[in-house]
């Protein structure tokens, strides 16, 4: 064959001699390699640095004029809102918030900091929060775009158990095993998803690490879409404070 260098024929026992490549040859093709992995690396280094320097979008000035007035806008709905009390039940120590679809217009940048600081960028995210003075203060500002309640025990589950993903190693897993949970978590006692149900709904002394663990909740939109979603939910429409109704809407995306 064409990768044999003998004679034919071979005398009986002898093995035929294997075609050898010489030194030099084989040094070239290492630097060819090392060559073209540099380059690579280099190709790919330039490419990272042209997105960095990429240009922001152009905005016309209508944008800042209609961003100005938005802003103006909720700051006096802020305003108003200071003189009414959001009563929330004593027993409540968790809140449930999701992002609602975005209304026309550009968004006031301190509720976009809020809903960032919040997790809230994409439609549909939801994330359990506790319940503080501050907490209300910050749903208040970014009311607009968010629908929140008082979730039940049975919504956190079903959340958890369907929709619920952490990190795991550097790997955002699902939480459908109880040994993610006992390798993350043993050391405070959690050694399983129901623990990590309960310490949530009771708001334990490990709610912030869970919360920090855990990734937003990629719900379902219900059947339907939303209606009326520049109105209040007290008006038959979709935004705010839905309450303990919020486990009816729950049940809906799961």
């Amino acid at each position: 064959s064409s990768g044999i260098n003998a004679e034919w024929p071979l005398r009986p026992g002898e093995q035929p001699a294997l075609k050898t490549v010489p030194t030099a040859l084989l040094r070239k093709r290492r630097q060819l390699n090392k060559e073209r992995v540099a380059k690579a690396i280099e190709k790919k280094i330039q490419e990272k640095k042209r997105v960095g320097k990429a240009k922001a979008p152009f905005k016309r000035a209508e944008y800042f004029v209609n961003e100005s007035y938005r802003t103006g806008m909720n700051d006096k709905r802020i305003t108003r809102l200071k003189h009414q009390v959001v009563k929330v039940p004593e027993t409540v120590k968790i809140l449930f918030i999701m992002r609602m679809a975005n209304i026309a217009g550009p968004m006031p940048q301190k509720v976009r900091k809020i809903l960032q600081h919040l997790r809230l960028t994409e439609m549909n995210n939801a994330v359990l929060v506790q319940h503080s003075e501050n907490m209300i203060e910050k749903i208040r500002i970014i009311e607009p775009y968010v629908t929140w309640g008082y979730p039940s025990l049975r919504s956190i589950h079903d959340l958890i158990f369907k929709y619920g993903y952490g990190e795991a190693e550097g790997v955002k897993s699902a939480l459908s095993s109880n040994v993610i949970i006992e390798n993350k978590f043993s050391k405070q006692g959690l050694l399983c998803l129901e623990d990590v149900v309960k310490q949530i709904f009771e708001a334990g002394p490990h709610f912030e690490m869970l919360i920090e663990f855990m990734y937003p909740f990629k719900l379902q939109p219900p059947k339907g879409g939303f209606r009326r979603v520049a109105v209040h939910f007290s008006k038959k429409g979709a935004w705010g404070n839905r309450a303990e109704k919020i486990n009816t809407l729950i049940r809906k995306m799961l």
